[in-house]
């Protein structure tokens, strides 16, 4: 079987005509060789050395499972610190043609990146060779702040141990980047992340120098040692790495690591920071005498580097987010049951950062299986779970709760007194949205009477899921009750009735829910987005002829 791969592979490359055979191919695990390319508009062959991995033609973990290699070509683009020419080609099971397709793409860099020397428009990060501290892998997110750093400005960064886990086989510690302080340790930029994660526990610190230039070589590969920063680090600074040792050793720290972050401009004008780690007592520094005065020097050691990642707001929600017509809405949601708490759940995800909630109800176990909720938090109040809930999922949501017994006394009790009802309107009205999903009469009667400048969206389903109501205000009352009474089959006889004294609910699965939901909200972020009129729909889903979905517009 080896030997009639290895016959398939010469044979295959033999046949390419701008490729020769240098050295021949063989192996029993990894299949290797060499050859050279020679073509037309080069004025020279090319030589790469080939390993082919047991996978090929397959990839293994996203990546191709050939490589060229050369480190002669180390200052061009798209080539890695090993010489590894950096190619993305398309899938083929056929050894031949999926040899064809990657000596055409190793010729494609050959033409756009040695002959040409063409640059990307897109910029892409230094790369480093990360590496844990004594079996530790390291992790370091940061974000956006509102501060202009200084060339060759140094100080200390303030951070919090965010979580604790595994990365392959191996212990990974994860930290949030909180803050920036000067040298004498007062504070000078905040990170944006929302109030709960800038005030979280376990805080810990490190050291930063922001740099005038990249800290790399061919613009593409970080320093691998310290000496590199010979000509990047100031005696003030070294000054200052060395009296922070002396004082990590006094509080007898000797042994453990401490974050160093180095940050540079990348073209878009942002600040990246790299994060190395240094082992209190072995800081990469040592003193030197000369004319009688004492200063620190960098040691020809090997940086090593951990993992630090740009998390900001634009790249967290790079991938996909609701329309900035609607994400940067102050809302409120009323009710969050199986309804309200994927409405809140998906709105974060799509990137909202200001949303309050309000609901009187507590979490029983059996809510978990169709809302947004956990078994291990036991009975608790839904608004506390979902807060947390939410709270977990993006570090940019500022949630709030609002109290319910308040809300419920004044927008019924004293809903005819001319004061309160000033004073709901007043409060309501600092928002930009209110999303109703309590599924509650009254309080929708309430509100639709209400002089609202804010808008006012109703969101409720019928028995087994099979329509999704939308409305919005003003109105709403009326258009929501006639759908109910009137016009959808909302067969209120089959419902779920739990043993005990509860109150019937509609059946329905999480599935259900969260798909006339997601419809849902995707029409009201197409509305926000495109600017139409706020017209009322019903989400329609039935199986008789396989899955239908259809959206009613009024």
């Amino acid at each position: 079987m080896r030997r009639n791969r290895l016959d398939i592979i010469e044979k295959a490359v033999e046949q390419i005509p701008y490729v020769n055979i240098k050295e021949p191919f063989s192996g029993d695990v990894n299949i290797e060789g060499k050859v050279s390319v020679e073509f037309e508009s080069l004025s020279e062959p090319l030589e790469f050395d080939v390993t082919i991995y047991p996978q090929y033609p397959f990839r293994t973990y996203d990546a191709e499972t050939i490589r060229f290699n050369n480190k002669d070509y180390l200052e061009y683009n798209h080539v890695m610190g090993d010489g590894t020419i950096c190619i993305h080609t398309s899938h083929n099971p056929d050894i031949s043609k999926k040899l064809l397709i990657d000596f055409e793409s190793l010729k494609n860099w050959i033409e756009k990146y040695y002959i040409n020397k063409k640059s990307d428009l897109h910029y892409e990060h230094l790369i480093t060779r990360e590496s844990d501290f004594k079996g530790i892998v390291t992790s370091y997110m940061f974000t956006d702040v509102d501060y202009t750093f200084n060339p060759n400005q140094f100080g200390f960064v303030n951070l919090s141990l965010l979580s604790e886990g595994k990365n392959g086989k191996k212990p990974i510690h994860n930290y949030l980047t909180k803050g920036f302080a000067d040298k004498f340790g007062k504070k000078i930029a905040i990170c944006k992340w929302s109030k709960i994660y800038n005030q979280l526990a376990r805080p810990n610190h490190g050291i930063f120098f922001y740099s005038e230039k990249q800290p790399a070589t061919h613009n593409r590969f970080a320093y691998s040692n310290w000496e590199e920063f010979i000509d990047v680090f100031t005696g003030d600074f070294l000054e200052f790495l060395h009296q922070c040792e002396k004082e990590y050793i006094k509080k007898k720290r000797r042994g453990e690591y401490v974050p160093f972050y180095i940050g540079y401009n990348i073209p878009n004008g942002e600040v990246h920071w790299l994060v190395a780690t240094l082992e209190i007592g072995n800081f990469p520094i040592e003193g030197t005498k000369e004319n009688q005065i004492w200063t620190s020097k960098l040691l020809n050691e090997n940086i090593k580097w951990a993992t630090s990642r740009n998390s900001s707001y634009k790249y967290f929600f790079g991938r996909g987010a609701f329309s900035s017509k609607l994400t940067k809405k102050r809302i409120l949601i009323i009710g969050v049951g199986a309804v309200g708490s994927n409405v809140a759940r998906t709105l974060v995800k799509c990137g909202c950062t200001k949303i309050d909630l309000t609901d009187y109800d507590v979490k029983e176990p059996e809510n978990v299986c169709r809302a947004e909720f956990q078994f291990a938090s036991g009975r608790t109040d839904k608004i506390e779970e979902m807060s947390n809930v939410l709270s977990q999922i993006s570090p940019f949501v500022n949630i709030h709760t609002v109290n319910q017994p308040y809300f419920e006394v004044i927008s019924k009790a004293l809903y005819g007194e001319n004061k309160a009802k000033s004073e709901l309107e007043d409060f309501l009205n600092s928002y930009d949205l209110i999303i109703d999903c309590s599924t509650d009469d009254d309080l929708m009667f309430v509100l639709d009477s209400l002089n609202l400048k804010s808008d006012h969206i109703n969101l409720s389903i019928t028995n087994h899921a099979k329509e999704l109501v939308c409305a919005f205000n003003p109105n709403t009352y009326d258009f929501v009750t006639k759908q109910y009474s009137e016009i959808l089959d909302n067969n209120i006889e089959d419902l779920y009735n739990p043993t005990g004294c509860w109150s019937p609910t509609f059946k329905a699965s999480y599935n259900d829910i969260s798909m006339l939901v997601q419809i849902a909200l995707k029409k009201i972020n197409d509305i926000y987005q495109s600017g139409s009129p706020k017209d009322n729909f019903i989400v329609k889903s039935d199986m008789d002829e396989g899955l239908n979905i259809k959206i009613i517009q009024y």
